[in-house]
């Protein structure tokens, strides 16, 4: 049975060649026809590209001249219109630059003029500070108010950067140091002493009252004394008639030791007068305190004194007090004349340039 198999399959496997080889040579035949096709195709196109080309170069050179020729004149105005817009973007980056540069030049100006009107406006307040306190000082003799003008101004020229005003700050210190020493004296509290005394003079006694009760007074004791004398003692009728003749002579006739003193019993209209003159006094050295004007305070002061111990009872408690506040007052010491306060104002005028302010 072996020897029988390989034969068989020996005889099966030749017909299998035969036809493969048959199918080879069928796949070769088409791949060299493929090959040639392909050549040929080839061939004829290299031929047509030749002959186009042929036509172009020799046949119509205009055509292709023509195509070039338009692609460079489109390249170069392209290229100049390219040039154009550089030259445009130079110009406005130029001009761009010049703006750049006359904003930052503007806002250099801006900001010298700021720091210079800065300086002129407080120059200019300051002058004026100065101005108001000499004014105050010199006119209304306001102490209080120069100096707080003197204070300001200092203030106002401490923000000035610049060394020539140090002149300037050195006589506002030696000024207002002034001005300090004449403000220890307490002003205020004079003034309201002097109103407190000025309101008190309807409760002052009147000497002229005071007199005339003390004067009703012995009359009644003596009619009083000799009544029980009358009763203790019987008289004769010659002497109860003499001393009646005694006692009538005695009433037409009397003797006073004070009589140069004395003041006649005055009216109500002119106990008023002589009441709102003594205000009137102390109101006017009340006045001229708060101006300053020293000559006038010590005259109203004096007069207010002379007048209580002439019109009003200094034995009473109350006279005595405000006479005694009065005399006082008197002894305050007061400056009569203001120091000079100009010499920083021409200071600040001469070193500063400015004009004279009216």
């Amino acid at each position: 049975m072996n020897d029988t198999n390989p034969s068989k399959k020996t005889a099966d496997a030749a017909p299998t060649k035969r036809t493969g080889d048959k199918a080879g040579g069928k796949i070769t035949r088409v791949s060299q026809f493929s090959g040639r096709l392909a050549l040929m195709l080839a061939a004829i196109a290299f031929i047509g590209s030749a002959y186009l080309g042929y036509l172009l170069f020799y046949e119509r050179p205009e055509l292709i001249g023509t195509d070039i020729a338009g692609r460079l004149e489109h390249i170069e105005a392209d290229a100049r219109e390219l040039h154009d817009n550089l030259g445009n973007l130079d110009e406005q980056a130029q001009a761009l630059r010049e703006g750049q540069d006359a904003v930052k030049a503007a806002l250099d100006k801006v900001h010298t003029d700021l720091a210079r009107n800065r300086t002129e406006w407080l120059l200019t307040e300051s002058e004026q500070l100065l101005v108001i306190a000499n004014h105050r000082l010199q006119m209304a003799r306001d102490v209080r108010s120069a100096l707080s003008a003197l204070r300001a101004a200092d203030q106002q020229l401490k923000l000035v950067v610049n060394p020539n005003m140090l002149p300037v700050r050195k006589e506002l210190a030696r000024e207002i140091g002034l001005l300090e020493a004449l403000e220890k004296t307490d002003i205020s509290g004079l003034t309201l002493r002097l109103g407190t005394l000025a309101e008190s003079v309807d409760r002052l006694p009147l000497a002229v009252d005071t007199r005339w009760s003390k004067d009703k007074q012995p009359a009644t004791t003596e009619t009083k004394d000799k009544k029980p004398a009358n009763k203790a003692e019987p008289e004769s009728g010659w002497r109860v008639a003499l001393r009646n003749f005694w006692q009538d002579l005695s009433s037409l006739v009397r003797l006073r030791t004070d009589v140069e003193t004395q003041k006649p019993l005055l009216p109500p209209e002119q106990r008023y007068f002589l009441r709102e003159n003594l205000r009137l006094m102390l109101y006017s050295a009340q006045n001229a305190l708060l101006q300053g004007s020293v000559p006038v305070y010590q005259q109203n002061i004096k007069a207010a004194g002379r007048w209580v111990r002439e019109y009003f009872d200094t034995n009473t408690q109350a006279v005595a007090a405000a006479l005694a506040e009065i005399e006082k007052l008197q002894t305050v010491k007061l400056a009569a004349e203001l120091p000079d306060i100009s010499a920083s104002l021409e200071t600040l005028r001469r070193l500063g340039g400015r004009r004279i302010a009216p």
